[in-house]
């Protein structure tokens, strides 16, 4: 803490504007945990808002990749946390009343209220979370605990087709959340290939256990067809947002095959109906996560391998930095952590 009744926060301001300075630290509701906050990740959702392509109320204390450790918990509170443990957040407060939240998909919640997207977030010495959204992260160190929340929207992008040991999953792009989606099917126990342009993301991507790696998609066909015996990609994984490299897994995914969408943008893909029903796919969209204790367990199995995704480290005085040089180095960066505390 900076001392006294105030402490530390870098509070996006405006575009591409960040100002650190002394707050008034948060009061929690009758329901709200107050963590001291550890580790925070950097991901796009937070470029977006500091560069206004993802348009969200300012002022606003982004960071929503957030490991801390529970400093207070509200009178009465009788769950499994205690004052003391260190906690990864899951950053979707969703409404419960909605569509999507009445039928179990919380992660699509109409109204949802984000920490760091829409409410106050982890750049800050602390932040008030609702309890039922801090889970307990035991074992795992501050940096691994931040990433569980990216490894959560990975593993969602893998459970929703229902990848099973034994099959191959092609997985486009090697960004955080492609890569997350590598260690997700390896755990699964499925065969990967993953194509990017980048050959520094392939070679984590190789250290991460995928068993082959195109650069580019111009001749990923080829590739595919090559790996499996001409049947195409039983599950292709979309990460990228791209709309030209969606295009191509509907091209490459098996007959009957399934196809995960998890990469964002605002693009538009060219696709023809008859590629639906001529090969039967199975198509799904997929959005931050359902169980996110499971991708705490998932990076407690493979602590190490999470830890190759950070390739950059900042202090909170540098948050208005981290954001700039995450921003304009997109080929270097994998993945920024914000060491608070």
């Amino acid at each position: 803490m900076s001392g006294g009744d105030v402490h530390l926060a870098a509070t996006t301001t405006r575009l591409r504007t960040v100002v650190t300075a002394p707050v008034t630290p948060p009061d929690p509701g009758q329901d709200e945990a107050l963590l001291a906050v550890e580790r925070v990740g950097i991901c796009g959702t937070d470029l977006h808002i500091w560069d206004g392509s993802y348009a969200t109320g300012l002022p606003l204390i982004q960071g929503h990749e957030i490991s801390a450790t529970v400093a207070a918990l509200p009178g009465g509170y009788a769950g499994p946390l205690a004052v003391g443990d260190r906690v990864a957040v899951e950053p979707v407060v969703a409404c419960g009343t909605c569509y999507p939240c009445r039928i179990g998909r919380r992660n699509t919640c109409r109204s949802m209220d984000a920490v760091g997207v829409h409410r106050p977030g982890g750049f800050q010495e602390r932040v008030a979370v609702p309890t039922g959204n801090c889970h307990p992260a035991p074992g795992l160190t501050a940096d691994v605990a931040a990433l569980a929340e990216t490894l959560s929207v990975s593993l969602r992008a893998i459970t929703r087709p229902g990848v099973r040991a034994g099959e191959r999953v092609l997985i486009l792009g090697a960004g955080p959340i492609g890569l997350g989606a590598v260690i997700a099917a390896r755990d699964a126990g499925a065969e990967v290939m993953v194509a990017d342009l980048h050959e520094s993301r392939l070679d984590l991507a190789r250290k991460l256990g995928a068993a082959v790696t195109v650069r580019g998609v111009e001749d990923l066909a080829e590739h595919v067809a090559e790996w499996t015996s001409g049947e195409g990609a039983p599950v292709v994984v979309e990460a990228t947002g791209a709309a030209a490299v969606a295009e191509r897994a509907f091209e490459v995914v098996a007959t009957a095959g399934r196809i995960s969408l998890v990469g964002v943008s605002e693009q538009t893909a060219r696709l023809g109906l008859r590629t639906f029903t001529a090969k039967e796919l199975d198509v799904y969209g997929s959005r931050s996560t359902l169980d996110f204790p499971a991708a705490i367990a998932l990076a407690g199995r493979h602590q190490d391998d999470v830890r190759r995704l950070i390739s950059h480290e900042f202090g909170l005085a540098e948050v208005g930095e981290a954001l700039a040089f995450s921003h304009d180095n997109p080929q270097s960066v994998v993945k920024t952590v914000i060491a608070v505390g």
